[in-house]
């Protein structure tokens, strides 16, 4: 059956989706044969329509998805229940793919501008570089709304976590710690959608591994944003050796947003896995925070 709030397929008899854990409508046993009943009246034309509760029949596939419709009965407080960041990750994909092509760009041209001790190509080097700045602004708003969403993701499976949602979006504007807690954050969210860890998921994922490209995805951008910016000419800039600045810095932003897309888009789809594994069985469970469709007339 469909979903009637992200319009996501279901296995027939489930009781709530498996990608927003909205409650999913129960079709009701066939009535057993007997005398058909007396229809009712015809209506009259012109005549008002019958009130009733709404909606009636929501539609299989809304026209705005996640719009229009009150909180799934397995909401946890606060309107926290699992949503696929899938389309997050697709967003984030697109825009590192961008970046990466623009200071790629900008490192192969300071390359050839140190080489060639041409200061012009230099500063279309610089120019690359800024425009990948530009896009990293975007990318920056993208992952911090991506973070949120997977940290979220996992209240449903009970987990006892170190850093909340709170921490998810904070951690990346606090001084000193956006260095590493937003890192910490992923790695949370990894380690405590281990498919072999069952819900309540408590403490079980402390401790266990998590791949080697996040480190590497996170130190490399960080190192290369650094060295990149050194690479930009500026009026006093005596020496086209800065280069081969833009082109070390340029190259390791590069490589790491490719190893970032790897780190999101492998993430997201281990949680969704997860949540088509385990998600049935405790959203039953979860307090509602809205009365089912049709519910209090």
């Amino acid at each position: 059956m469909y979903c009637p709030r992200c319009g996501s397929w279901s296995a027939q008899g489930a009781a709530f989706c498996w990608k927003c854990g909205g409650a999913l409508a129960q079709q009701p046993p066939a009535p057993a044969p007997g005398p058909a009943p007396a229809g009712p009246a015809p209506a009259t034309p012109g005549a008002a329509p019958v009130a009733g509760p709404w909606p009636q029949q929501p539609p299989a596939w809304p026209q705005t998805p996640y719009a229009s419709y009150p909180p799934p009965a397995g909401a946890l407080p606060g309107n926290w229940f699992y949503l696929s960041a899938s389309g997050l990750a697709t967003a984030i994909t697109v825009f590192a793919a961008i970046t990466a092509a623009l200071y790629g760009i900008g490192a192969a041209l300071g390359l050839a501008g140190a080489l060639a001790d041409d200061w012009e190509t230099l500063d279309v080097s610089g120019g690359f570089i800024g425009f990948g700045l530009l896009a990293l602004i975007v990318l920056f708003i993208l992952l911090i709304v991506w973070t949120r969403r997977i940290t979220g993701n996992l209240l449903p499976f009970q987990p006892v976590l170190e850093l909340g949602t709170g921490w998810a979006v904070g951690s990346w504007f606090v001084p000193i710690i956006s260095y590493w807690f937003p890192l910490r954050i992923w790695n949370q969210a990894w380690r405590a959608t281990t498919p072999t860890i069952a819900p309540s998921i408590g403490w079980q994922w402390k401790g266990l591994p998590v791949p080697v490209t996040h480190i590497l995805a996170w130190v490399t951008f960080h190192i290369g944003v650094v060295v990149a910016s050194i690479g930009v000419p500026t009026e006093d800039d005596t020496s086209t050796a800065i280069g081969y600045a833009g082109f070390i810095g340029g190259t390791l932003v590069s490589v790491s947003q490719v190893l970032l897309i790897m780190v999101v888009r492998n993430l997201t789809a281990r949680q969704d896995a997860y949540a088509r594994q385990y998600l049935p069985a405790v959203a039953p469970a979860i307090p509602p925070a809205a009365p089912p469709y049709g519910a209090g007339g």
